[in-house]
């Protein structure tokens, strides 16, 4: 075989390295097969990287968010038991009962049904389900809304809301195929009120 030297190897153009890599593996010989790769990682080291592409300010007010409601989320579950365990022993007997984790796999707010779909900008939220009854805390953007204009839901049953209005009045945008996941809600322009009535509503949920 040929005599490669390191110069000679750092000559070959990215495509004839790897043809010699590949020969080189074919006939086991160490030395070219070391050369190559360090060859090729050089290389690599070398190339410039794609730069990550910096968030939007929506994004990031939708990062943002879901870490807060998140937080929240964390809060209540020190206080109430939501555990999916406790969730599925009390709900025995309904049909097709299936417990709701209160966060994302990554530990945020869960991405909603209407941000999945396109048809607003920000649907990011926190639930916990027991029995036939859902209460969820969200965070709720109409799209091509100015940021300022976001919301904060707190959805559940009638029973479980003081003051609650018709779900449709809180998202009168969503459509029958969107359908939400109880019939009351209250709309709540800063954080803290929408927490303490989603406390409230987990209060009853798990008496």
């Amino acid at each position: 075989m040929v005599d490669w030297s390191d110069d000679r190897v750092a000559a070959l153009s990215d495509q004839d390295l790897k043809n010699l890599l590949a020969n080189a593996e074919r006939k086991a010989v160490a030395g070219v097969i070391a050369q190559c790769k360090a060859e090729i990682e050089k290389r690599n080291a070398t190339k410039p990287r794609k730069a990550a592409k910096p968030r939007t300010e929506l994004k990031e007010f939708e990062h943002d968010m879901s870490a807060r409601l998140a937080a929240v989320g964390k809060e209540m579950a020190a206080k109430y038991d939501l555990s999916e365990e406790t969730a599925k022993a009390r709900s025995a007997g309904v049909k097709g009962f299936k417990a709701h984790r209160l966060l994302d796999a990554k530990g945020y707010a869960k991405l909603g049904g209407m941000q999945r779909d396109g048809s607003v900008a920000v649907d990011r939220y926190i639930s916990y389900r027991r029995g036939k009854d859902i209460v969820s805390l969200s965070v709720f953007l109409l799209k091509d809304a100015p940021i300022e204009a976001h919301e904060f839901h707190v959805i559940a049953p009638k029973a479980l809301l003081d003051g609650a209005k018709p779900v449709a009045e809180i998202r009168p945008t969503a459509t029958e195929a969107q359908k939400q996941s109880a019939d009351s809600g209250l709309a709540f322009k800063d954080l803290p009120d929408a927490a303490a009535a989603f406390d409230a509503a987990l209060a009853k949920i798990t008496a």
